[in-house]
This record gives C-alpha cells, sequence and structure tokens, in this order.
C-alpha cells in the first residue's frame, strides 16, 4: 500500500509540475499510471488475503485481480472489512484521481 501511495504522490507531483509550465503528459503516461497503481494495489490485495488466513480459489488469483481490479477491488474491501472497506476504497479511488487534483490545485494557485 505505501508503494501505491508513494508512486500516486510522485505521479501527481509530475503532473502537477508539468502542468504549472502549460505541458501536458501523454495519455499513454495516464495509461500506464492506471496500470502500475492497479498492479499495486493487486498485489496488497494478494498479500492481505495470505496474512488474514482467507481461503484462495484454484485459479491464478494474482493475474485475476490485475485484470478484475475495478470489481473484485470493491467486493473483497467489503466482504473483509465492512463499512472501514468503504473507507480503503474511497482512499484508493482517491489515489487514482490525485493527479486530477494536482491539475486543480496548480491551475487554482496559478490564475
Amino acid at each position: 500500500m505505501c508503494g501505491a501511495i508513494g508512486t500516486s504522490v510522485a505521479f501527481a507531483t509530475y503532473v502537477g509540475w508539468l502542468f504549472s509550465r502549460n505541458l501536458v503528459p501523454t495519455e499513454q503516461l495516464f495509461t500506464l499510471y492506471r496500470f502500475v497503481l492497479a498492479a499495486l494495489l493487486g498485489t496488497w490485495l494478494v498479500a492481505d488475503t495470505r496474512e488474514i488466513g482467507r481461503t484462495q480459489p484454484t485459479f491464478d488469483y494474482g493475474a485475476f485481480i490485475v485484470f478484475g481490479f475495478i470489481v473484485f477491488a470493491p467486493y473483497y474491501l467489503i466482504a473483509t472489512r465492512r463499512w472501514r472497506g468503504v473507507l480503503i476504497l474511497a482512499g484508493t479511488a482517491l489515489l487514482f484521481l490525485l493527479p486530477a487534483l494536482a491539475v486543480l490545485a496548480v491551475a487554482v494557485y496559478v490564475s
């Protein structure tokens, strides 16, 4: 989880810096960021499953989480943590939105 937070903060800082210089990163960079963030959070979900001792399905659990992250992460977090899972889910959504929030902050500050 710390790796995902660090990656998100670093990328948001980079995007904010570029936007302050009137430059825009390419869409491929945003796509790569979303994939890396999903992979980091998916890895955390796999490790969390093993840590709390839940049984794992017979299929490839790691790849399934990365490719089905949008569906699996909310289910897993709410099923295992109830209302705290909703808070964690909101935090992970914030990680995906952090670059946009950095652009918004720079736009307000520069204007």
